[in-house]
């Protein structure tokens, strides 16, 4: 029998607020028939999992040691009291560690910046323009998600993604409903997750395991779904509930399982029509019911990789191509500080007399030698010579130089580690720009498919369900919605564009006074100026709901020259108008005007004299 997924999981409302209101027992959980068998399904395939991670694992492990050594486990165990260890004593020389900070921000400000739009709405249908009220619509629905991203922690996590992308090539990211923020992202680190690829080889099932102390787990899922073992430390309270339990995690496609002894001999875990379902427990305890068991309508965890092989579930990154380099750069600086000391704590020698005396090579300190027969009492064993250190210094320089590249901080920092003749003008930047970033072309294009598309179709479902979105008007229903992203990519691609369509424009608008003056015919009348300031207004990112549409364009030209029509008939109109104005102020005698006369009537208006009524 399947387990009644939850409409609101317990998690979305974690917080103080939600731990005040539990009480200090509760009833036991209710003992899931399916739940053993799912136990043994879940820590079997988790075991399993772990097997195929080993060898990523281990190289995880030298990539964390020496560049990011504060992301990664080792081994998940609880209460081991070690969390403020000195973790980076293998880094003597940072320079991968600063290479991969500017990569990593580099990446984010450039494809998924808070600061800046990185992605528009628009329609997948080839030729069609949106009308107005489709137009307002997208721009209205762009800016409610880039709202609920930035009223929540997703772009903190993503700073965290990125250096976890640039440093593992693998960076996975839970997006969950949240009461107060509407989403909630968390970001685990390498050696807690386990991943798989599906047929179509993205990734579709994420195991965990992470240590949670009793009182995170009771805000996390709630006292009455909690199992004996935390109960017990919850009641006793004090320092008990900062005791650690390992608490699995699972997220994979709700498919059925095997029951043993079962008469159907199927489990669907999660009923109704979830595609993924998502189980937490306690890791190797032996407990009653899981601690929550949910299903999804969509993927609630979305993964970042730098570059994928084959079938492989995790990726490869910077990181790995930067481990030798950064390997040999340890090595030599240790080798360069042992060159110093060397020099200037050389190793010493001392007639054997002295083996019981005092001695020291301190500034200010004596030695007494007895030198009678000129022998040495007292001697550096050898002398190292110093000109060897410059060549050091500069192999050294060149390593660190190795390991920006493969960090692409050359990318990055181009305008200020710009070498040579500096660049003339703005389209020559933008040039020089555009060919180093297509260096990272086929990571950004991997990352927005991916990574950011689920994860703005998993914001996009959530705000349906809270009903933060309006409906799409009419001319929209039936025609399906794509994200347009505006990555430094294409931004540089973009401001070729621009750079290229100012300097046409430009040099047009001088022909086209050098034309007039020479009477000859306006070079201007070769350029659709309307659809080219529509070109240049989406290249620079322009609102669509801040430029006319063609229909709009097309009746407002129509209703200026019908203005423009009225006001000439009213010119050519105005001169009689003046003429008889005149007229009607010119007196003929007997208190009669010349308009008058001309229309025969009597002074008062009324009909001459003799004419009928």
């Amino acid at each position: 029998m399947a387990a009644a997924a939850e409409a609101v999981a317990p998690y979305e409302r974690a917080g103080p607020s939600f731990l005040a209101e539990q009480p200090l027992s509760a009833p036991e959980p209710r003992a899931e028939a399916d739940w053993q068998d799912l136990y043994v399904h879940l820590e079997a395939r988790l075991a399993s999992l772990r097997v195929w991670r080993y060898s990523w694992w281990g190289h995880w492990a030298r990539l964390a040691r020496l560049i990011l050594p504060y992301r990664y486990h080792w081994v998940i165990t609880a209460n081991n009291l070690n969390r403020g260890n000195s973790v980076n004593d293998a880094i003597i020389d940072e320079t991968a560690t600063y290479a991969m900070g500017v990569c990593s921000a580099g990446l984010q400000a450039g494809v998924m910046s808070s600061s800046r739009p990185w992605f528009k709405l628009g329609t997948a249908l080839p030729n069609f323009e949106p009308d107005a009220a489709a137009a307002a619509w997208l721009d209205d629905t762009t800016e409610r998600i880039y709202a609920v991203l930035g009223g929540s922690n997703f772009y903190t996590e993503g700073a965290q993604v990125f250096q976890d992308l640039v440093t593992f090539g693998t960076a996975p990211m839970l997006i969950y409903e949240d009461f107060e923020d509407v989403i909630r992202c968390y970001v685990p680190c390498a050696g807690e997750y386990f991943l798989s690829v599906g047929g179509r080889l993205s990734v579709d099932s994420f195991y965990r395991e992470y240590t949670y102390t009793v009182a995170q787990i009771v805000d996390w899922f709630r006292l009455d779904h909690c199992p004996q073992q935390v109960r017990q430390h919850w009641l006793q309270g004090g320092a008990s509930l900062e005791r650690e339990f390992v608490v699995g995690h699972a997220i994979e496609p709700n498919f059925p399982l095997a029951a043993r002894g079962k008469a159907d001999n199927k489990i669907a875990v999660v009923g109704g029509d979830f595609i993924y379902r998502e189980v937490y427990w306690l890791r190797g305890q032996k407990t009653e019911a899981e601690l929550s068991r949910r299903g999804f309508r969509e993927r609630p965890f979305v993964v970042a990789r730098w570059s994928k092989t084959s079938n492989d579930a995790y990726g490869r990154g910077p990181g790995m191509v930067a481990l030798g380099g950064t390997t040999q750069l340890q090595h030599e600086q240790r080798r360069k500080g042992e060159y110093i000391d060397k020099m200037v704590r050389p190793p010493m020698g001392a007639d054997p007399a002295l083996k019981m005396e005092p001695t020291s090579i301190l500034p200010g300190e004596v030695t007494y030698i007895n030198t009678e027969g000129g022998k040495k009492g007292f001697w550096p064993l050898y002398e190292v010579d110093g000109h060897g250190m410059p060549a050091l210094s500069a192999d050294i320089e060149g390593v660190q130089k190795r390991i920006d590249r493969a960090f692409f901080v050359d990318v990055f920092l181009m305008i200020s580690q710009m070498e040579g003749v500096q660049p003339r003008n703005e389209l020559e930047i933008a040039e020089r720009k555009g060919e180093k970033i297509q260096l990272l072309g086929p990571v950004i294009e991997l990352f927005e498919t991916e990574f950011a598309s689920p994860a703005i179709q998993r914001v996009v479902a959530i705000m349906q369900r809270r009903g933060l979105l309006k409906p799409p008007p009419p001319s929209l229903r039936g025609v399906p919605i794509a994200i347009e992203y505006i990555s430094m990519m294409k931004l540089a691609q973009r401001a070729a564009e621009t750079a290229g369509i100012e300097r046409t424009l430009g040099t047009v608008a001088k022909l086209s006074e050098g034309a007039m003056a020479a009477g000859l015919p306006n070079p201007l009348r070769i350029f659709n100026l309307d659809e080219g300031a529509r070109i240049y207004a989406d290249r620079l990112g322009y609102p669509a709901r801040g430029i006319y549409s063609e229909a709009e364009v097309t009746a407002s030209d129509a209703e200026r020259a019908k203005a423009a029509q009225q006001r000439q008939m009213m010119a050519a109109a105005l001169p009689a108008v003046q003429a008889a104005e005149g007229l009607s102020h010119i007196d003929v005698g007997g208190g009669q005007s010349a308009v008058q006369a001309m229309m025969g009537t009597q002074p008062g208006g009324g009909q001459p004299a003799g004419g009928q009524a």
